[in-house]
Parts: structure tokens; sequence; C-alpha cells
């Protein structure tokens, strides 16, 4: 698995999420608290179009709400260090387990954007507070849609080494040989 402590601090440099962003994100928590359940709806109403992923969802969309109510919840919590990649990872290899492929994930994420930016825009009378809640919502998806692409791309590497016989090291080093 790859080191969280040392990741984390690097993913939100390169985004350029700060303690503004944080405090941005807390500050939006109620507007996301009032509208999640509509947003969760619309959400799993996005997955249920597609038959593949209609198919993994059938019969626990509740629970998964809930799940995503919470998930929502801790996205405009403020705290975002190492505990909070650890959680974005384990929901990753969840993604992985059940069979979501990657680009659903990108695609569900595009729409979390678009629908969370219109909310901002809706509630958010301000242009500055509204364009900057609108940056740090995108920085905040962005970093959890990159935790969750390193764990597919982790969950790859460990079964390429179960599959050869190979070490994580050697397998790493042919891949960056490319």
């Amino acid at each position: 698995m790859t080191d969280t402590a040392a990741l984390m601090p690097v993913l939100q440099h390169h985004l350029g999420f700060d303690a503004g962003d944080a405090a941005r994100l807390r500050e939006l928590a109620p507007l996301f608290a009032a509208h999640g359940p509509v947003l969760t709806d619309r959400f799993y109403a996005r997955l249920h179009e597609d038959p593949e992923q209609a198919a993994l969802i059938a019969g626990r969309v509740d629970a998964l709400k809930q799940t995503h109510l919470r998930w929502l919840g801790e996205l405009f919590a403020g705290e975002y260090g190492e505990r909070y990649f650890a959680e974005r990872w384990r929901i990753g290899l969840a993604h992985v387990r059940v069979g979501v492929r990657p680009w659903w994930v990108e695609a569900v994420t595009s729409f979390l954007r678009c629908e969370g930016v219109a909310l901002i825009e809706a509630h958010v009378d301000d242009p500055q507070r509204r364009s900057d809640a609108a940056r740090s919502l995108l920085k905040i998806l962005d970093l959890d849609l990159m935790i969750i692409n390193l764990a597919y791309a982790d969950d790859r590497v460990d079964r390429l080494c179960r599959f050869t016989g190979m070490s994580r090291k050697l397998i790493e080093r042919c891949i960056a040989q490319g």
C-alpha cells in the first residue's frame, strides 16, 4: 500500500488545497447537509441509468445512500489529514472489490462537481465567496478522486504481483522503465 502519511500533503500541495479551502468547506457543510439527501437521490438515479451500475447497486440502494451521505458529511468536515486519506483509500478499494470500473468513479465525480457547483451558485450570494467556495469544492472532489484512483492502481499492482510471482519493487521498476 502507498505510504499515506507521505502522499497526502503532496497531493494537497499539487492541488493547491490549503487551510482556506478547509475553512470554506466547513462553511459549506450546512448547505450540503440540507441538500445532501436530494443530491444523493439524484446521484443514485444517475447510477441507476447504467445497467452495469444498476446491477451493482441492486438491493442495496438505501444502505448505499446512507454511506453516500456519510461520505458527503466527511467531505465538509474540515479534517483532511492521514485519516481522511485512509478512509478515501478504503472507499477506493471497496469500489475495486465490488467491480466499479474506474471510469465510472470519474464520471460520477464529474456529476458531483456539476451538481455541487450549481448548489453553491444557487445559495451563495456574494460573488467572491461563491467563486472561492466552488474552487474549494472542486479541489476536494479532485483530491478524493486522486486517492480513489491511486487505490485502484495499487490494487492492480498487487494483483499483478500475485499473478506473476514478481516482487512489487520489480514490477514498479518495470512500470517506471515503460
